[in-house]
């Protein structure tokens, strides 16, 4: 997942990370967080310096004039009040764009060479084909559907999105890595794929493309072709997972979100069902990449205050060496939990998905939050953790 304004980067999903400290430190003294559900019209500079208008409704409006605000394609913007040139009000409230205005949208800005193909949920622009295009919007409408019916049998109440989730599909690997490395950075060109928070879209590519087959006539072409990329299709799910969790009322974009849960999150439901075109039987099974990470970090040695260390702060996540262990933590305690604990997670969930955006939690805040909600002897459910991991089987699913 990757936290961005004007250009994406990757970092935890809380925006005092990427953004201006000056804006995020005068709305925490400001201590007013509204939602303005009224269309405005906002102009302002952006990062690169250019002048630019949206229409928006204003999230957050801080003491000093700084604004966070989300326009009707659903960007969110972090506006310092140097950088705001003029706000006027309207009389219309404010919308998300309808499916086929978000196409329009996205043709225009993707240009010649990229045709729209939408979902009951996605409008998904691509240079990949129709039969690569249809495969996703299968496999994402899938798994919303999964995710919806997986946590209301749990009983936390979600819904699914009331506006067109925006897709990217690139044609391979090189031209996402171009396309990213504008959009979102260097380091992000190397992955299979990525979510931003800012704009609120997924980027992929077609997985089929460079095997040697030739480009897919038919979805069930792509499945086939799929079926051996097992891991790379996780991928795609991992940053689907992302995307539906901030817009079925799960996570708050530009809230604190502990990157432990959003992470644990998505690789929950990582392990991807490649072989029904209508369900999606294998939400919460032992994912084994990161089981076998994480058994591989146990024998390692463990620092005693890893489980204190995750839950308190991203530190780990930022460390290149420790942020492979600290991702396999983080799906082995959302397992754990969802299993052990499902109901204290649920409620958990619902705090959480409460809390207004730019508020900053301290990491003593953060750990006497998860005591609250789990229990106050973390070495106790750190030893009921590792007896879970250690009861998993080694060799199937």
């Amino acid at each position: 997942m990757i936290c961005s304004l004007n250009r994406p980067i990757h970092c935890t999903p809380t925006l005092h990370v990427c953004t201006s400290a000056s804006l995020v430190l005068s709305l925490l003294l400001a201590g007013s967080v509204r939602a303005d559900e009224m269309l405005e019209e906002v102009t302002f500079v952006d990062k690169a310096g250019t002048e630019q208008t949206w229409n928006v409704r204003v999230l957050v409006q801080a003491a000093d004039g700084g604004l966070l605000i989300e326009d009707r394609l659903g960007r969110i913007e972090a506006v310092v009040p140097q950088r705001l040139k003029e706000r006027s009000p309207t009389t219309d409230s404010f919308a998300y764009l309808n499916a086929d205005e978000l196409e329009r949208a996205l043709q225009d800005e993707l240009g010649a060479g990229f045709d729209v193909y939408q979902t009951p949920h996605y409008v998904i622009c691509t240079n990949a084909g129709e039969a690569y295009a249809r495969w996703t919007g299968n496999l994402l409408e899938r798994l919303l559907r999964a995710f919806l019916l997986h946590w209301g049998r749990f009983g936390l109440e979600l819904s699914a999105p009331d506006h067109p989730l925006p897709v990217i599909v690139l044609s391979g690997a090189d031209d996402f890595a171009q396309f990213a490395a504008r959009d979102a950075g260097p380091a992000v060109a190397a992955t299979k794929g990525y979510y931003s928070l800012a704009s609120n879209r997924i980027v992929l590519y077609d997985l089929t493309a460079g095997g040697g087959e030739g480009r897919p006539r038919s979805a069930d072409d792509v499945a086939r072709q799929v079926a051996t990329s097992e891991f790379s299709v996780a991928t795609v799910v991992h940053e689907a997972t992302h995307q539906i969790a901030f817009n079925s009322g799960m996570h708050t974009r530009y809230a604190d979100n502990p990157m432990w849960l959003t992470e644990g999150m998505a690789m929950y439901f990582e392990t991807p069902d490649l072989k029904s075109r209508t369900g999606w039987r294998t939400a919460g099974q032992v994912n084994r990449p990161r089981l076998g990470r994480f058994r591989e970090y146990l024998a390692a040695g463990r620092p005693e205050d890893s489980l204190v260390r995750l839950i308190a702060s991203e530190e780990r996540f930022r460390d290149p060496e420790a942020a492979p262990f600290a991702y396999a933590e983080s799906w082995a305690l959302t397992h754990f939990l969802i299993r052990r604990h499902r109901e204290e997670f649920v409620a958990y969930l619902e705090r959480l998905a409460a809390k207004p955006r730019l508020k900053w939690s301290t990491p003593e805040e953060r750990l006497a939050a998860f005591r609250d909600a789990f229990n106050d002897d973390l070495d106790q459910l750190d030893r009921s953790l590792r007896q879970h991991i250690a009861r998993m089987p080694r060799g199937r699913r």
